[in-house]
């Protein structure tokens, strides 16, 4: 999941729950310690969070935990099924399958050795 998609999907609930409490922007940044227009920037995706203000727009949106706002981790595809469709591809020639399927070996590795740093 890349940042874009992180910062839209968490504004998103913000602004989905700020709405269900009937909260305006400018109540819910003043709860919180913003400027109205920096949760604008927020629920739309444009504007990075700290922290510090993921607590504080939870607290103010009366939720239990900080969770509810964040959205899931994707959902690991097994390495078998990554590519599959072109690797049963009968245009594309041996050679091809068998580079297709070192770039997703090494794309795979490379993965694994950023997450451990």
């Amino acid at each position: 999941m890349g940042h874009q998609t992180i910062y839209l999907t968490f504004g998103k609930a913000v602004a989905t729950r700020r709405r269900k409490l009937e909260l305006t922007q400018a109540e819910l940044a003043a709860r919180v310690g913003i400027s109205r227009a920096s949760l604008a920037n927020i629920e739309s995706g444009r504007q990075s969070v700290l922290l510090h203000h993921v607590y504080g727009l939870a607290e103010a949106l009366q939720l239990d935990k900080v969770a509810d706002l964040l959205p899931s981790l994707p959902k690991a595809q097994p390495e078998e099924d990554v590519g599959m469709f072109l690797l049963s591809d009968d245009s594309v020639t041996p050679l091809g399958k068998a580079q297709i399927r070192e770039l997703i070996e090494n794309a795979l590795a490379h993965r694994g050795k950023k997450g451990d740093a």
